[in-house]
């Protein structure tokens, strides 16, 4: 089983103030899930579902049937009103591939910033029967520096909130979905600070349960190491996390994909026209991010 986290930097920015795409844009996003082929993807700064419908729409064939809602109101993000056309919040929300995989039960927890809390979701692999837990996240970043301590203390609080959920402390704060109910939990996205974050805001990711959880830095793809490509964010920040139990079922260990390297998607030449990318966001048509994928056999 292939799982996920990619941030598609503000896909469906209605008004265009961060971002200009053209249909040749969602294809080649399309093709990047295409080369992925994840059975599970949690995705970030999505703005407009029905515009990530479309691209998936485009990624689907030859076993790949990926969906982010099962039936018309039951969307897999955490925001509560994904449709409304003034919504320009971004949102985590999580695809999945209906052909290997089945939703069972998902919920917004707690631990992230207005618009784009946690989401969590109870799957099931078709072939195995056996459900796991998967977590998408994407916690608060620094402004107006990277390293902002004021908005590192909120990160902090989120990864706090989120690691009660996970401990069962926090059901009278959801008690939709209030614990995981099963050892086999991943937690996915993008955390907006490194592993060793000065400011400590992502130290409770290494505190008490979580001590023997397995959280490494992504392996690079051959010399492409950064999974932020953005000329000021240059870094490690999106990370696949895995339980103990899930850690042990871990074939391929988490990995970036650098699509913008890839020959087959046009190479540096079409995506790097600078020492740091493109130097412009609105030039990032693609994403400002790579994916990171792992494998797990359940």
């Amino acid at each position: 089983m292939r799982i996920a986290t990619w941030n598609i930097y503000w896909l469906g920015d209605r008004d265009q103030s961060e971002i200009t795409r053209s249909d040749s844009d969602y294809e080649l996003i399309a093709r990047v899930i295409r080369q992925l082929a994840p059975d599970v993807l949690a995705l970030q700064e999505i703005v407009d579902p029905l515009l990530l419908q479309h691209i998936l729409n485009l990624a689907n064939g030859e076993g790949r049937d990926y969906v982010i809602k099962s039936g018309d109101a039951n969307w897999f993000t955490s925001d509560r009103k994904p449709l409304d056309p003034t919504n320009d919040y971004q949102k985590v929300f999580f695809c999945i591939n209906n052909a290997t995989i089945e939703f069972v039960q998902g919920a917004a927890i707690r631990g992230g910033p207005s618009g784009r809390r946690p989401y969590a979701a109870r799957l099931r692999e078709r072939s195995s029967g056996k459900e796991f837990v998967a977590v998408a996240a994407h916690l608060h970043a620094g402004w107006p520096s990277f390293l902002d301590s004021g908005d590192a203390a909120q990160r902090r609080d989120e990864v706090e909130a989120l690691t009660r959920w996970l401990d069962g402390m926090a059901t009278a704060e959801n008690n939709v979905f209030p614990e995981p109910d099963t050892d086999d939990v991943v937690i996915l996205g993008d955390f907006n600070a490194e592993m060793n974050d000065p400011n400590h805001s992502l130290a409770p990711l290494r505190m008490g349960n979580m001590a023997n959880w397995s959280w490494m830095k992504p392996a690079p793809d051959g010399n492409h190491w950064e999974s932020a490509l953005w000329g000021g964010d240059r870094y490690v920040i999106d990370f696949i996390l895995f339980s103990e139990s899930l850690a042990q079922k871990m074939t391929t260990q988490p990995k970036i994909y650098a699509w913008d390297h890839n020959p087959a998607m046009g190479g540096s030449e079409t995506f790097h026209v600078g020492p740091n990318g493109s130097g412009n966001l609105k030039g990032y048509g693609v994403s400002d991010h790579r994916p990171v994928i792992a494998e797990v056999v359940l």
